[in-house]
């Protein structure tokens, strides 16, 4: 059983191709604020032992695609097309990361949006982007 279980999370539903290898992915619904959450485990790691970070860029494009799917609605469609991240700290075996992420701004063609990873002492990475909506449903 997760650690993330025990706290509470569920894992996030209908994961597939890369979200579901790079993860597992859980979330969180508490006071109105869906926070989603990834316990690290060898998987994540690089040669050096701390997390890659194709594991945090990842992480961040899914918080943030997430948050703008429960604010906007995930029958939506949107791609990023360009995500701005800052490394703040290292991520190590064991962590549970944590994630939040927000809509900006939000126009008919694109969705300007924010979001933070953060360890339970410290905040390893922050970043915003840019969404386009697509077409269809």
């Amino acid at each position: 059983m997760s650690k993330l279980t025990s706290l509470g999370y569920m894992q996030c539903e209908d994961m597939q191709g890369f979200s579901a290898i790079a993860g597992p992915y859980y979330e969180k619904l508490e006071s109105g604020i869906i926070t989603r959450a990834l316990e690290i485990t060898e998987q994540h790691l690089n040669p050096q032992g701390v997390v890659h970070g194709g594991v945090s860029l990842a992480m961040m494009d899914f918080v943030i695609y997430r948050a703008i799917g429960d604010e906007l609605s995930h029958d939506k469609q949107f791609a990023t097309i360009q995500l701005n991240t800052n490394f703040l700290a290292a991520i190590k075996l064991g962590d549970i990361v944590y994630g939040r992420g927000s809509i900006q701004r939000s126009t008919r063609s694109v969705i300007f949006a924010e979001g933070e990873l953060y360890t339970a002492d410290r905040s390893t990475m922050k970043g915003s982007g840019i969404w386009k909506v697509l077409g269809g449903k």
